[in-house]
């Protein structure tokens, strides 16, 4: 592996999503942005963990979906609430409303509707996913 540039610095380099059902967070991730997830889980060590599902989206995106044992999944937003949220990552997508269509049909929620950010600067619209991640989305259309 090569040793980060001084480019690299303060961009996404991992990220982990909690998960409690890994078949249905790996189904509604790879339909919704086209990741590649490992088919194998690998064990983790650390307490409230089981185990470690190693995902990417080419050379841009590399993580791992983390499955939870109960009670350590903390929830950090609030579908009553547009204006409720947490720091969550945002992915860019080609058209944020058909986005959240798909993600509605895949069992996820609309936690805010796509929204018009102004100065042709396009679009954002946030989800809760189907392990109750808050997730973002950005697009130009």
């Amino acid at each position: 592996m090569s040793e980060p540039t001084e480019e690299c610095y303060g961009q996404l380099c991992w990220l982990a999503i909690p998960v409690i059902n890994i078949e249905r967070a790996t189904a509604f991730y790879a339909e919704v942005f086209g990741w590649e997830i490992s088919p194998n889980g690998v064990p983790h060590g650390r307490p409230g963990v089981k185990e470690l599902y190693f995902f990417n989206r080419g050379k841009a995106l590399n993580g791992a979906f983390y499955v939870m044992e109960d009670g350590y999944h903390v929830i950090n937003h609030s579908i009553g609430s547009h204006d409720a949220f947490s720091v969550h990552p945002s992915f860019n997508v080609k058209n944020c409303k058909e986005t959240l269509e798909l993600v509605t049909k895949l069992g996820g929620k609309t936690q805010l509707h796509k929204t018009e950010l102004g100065e042709n600067m396009g679009h954002y619209a946030r989800f809760i996913d189907t392990e109750d991640n808050l997730i973002g989305i950005w697009s130009k259309i």
